[in-house]
Order: C-alpha cells, then sequence, then structure tokens
C-alpha cells in the first residue's frame, strides 16, 4: 500500500481548509490577496508566503493535503 507523507503543517493545512479554495491556483490567489494586507511583522504573514512558497516550489497535492486523509496521516506521526 503506497502512502504520502504530508508536505504542509498541520497549521497550514487548516488555514487552506478554512479559506475554501476549490484548487491550487485558487488557493495561491486567496493567498496572495491576505498576504498583501498583513502586517509584515506578522507571525500570519510569515506562514502565509512560506505556504506560497511551498506551492511555487515544491509538488504539493491539494486535495490530498486538505482532505480528511492527510489530516489523519499527520495525527498518525505525532
Amino acid at each position: 500500500m503506497f502512502t504520502m507523507n504530508s508536505v504542509l503543517t498541520h497549521e497550514e493545512r487548516t488555514l487552506l481548509q478554512s479559506l475554501g479554495c476549490r484548487d491550487k491556483a485558487q488557493a495561491i490567489e486567496v493567498l496572495e490577496e491576505i498576504k498583501m494586507v498583513l502586517p509584515i511583522r506578522s507571525d500570519m504573514f510569515s506562514n502565509v508566503v512560506i505556504l506560497i512558497d511551498k506551492f511555487y516550489n515544491e509538488s504539493i497535492d491539494y486535495a490530498y493535503e486538505i482532505s480528511a486523509i492527510g489530516m489523519l496521516d499527520d495525527e498518525n506521526i505525532e
């Protein structure tokens, strides 16, 4: 059986789920908009920038990451 390891942290995955985006492209657009209104020195700003960077530079299966299965895999690792 093939199991995937999550690329995203629990916090990043929770943020994506709360945005309710249908795909990775929409998630990137929304994150870029959020980034523009956040204070640069805030933790949220750095989390959003890191998440955008992960989307551009790593191969992320968006559907897997925001699914309940991805959440369960993260809980089993901890």
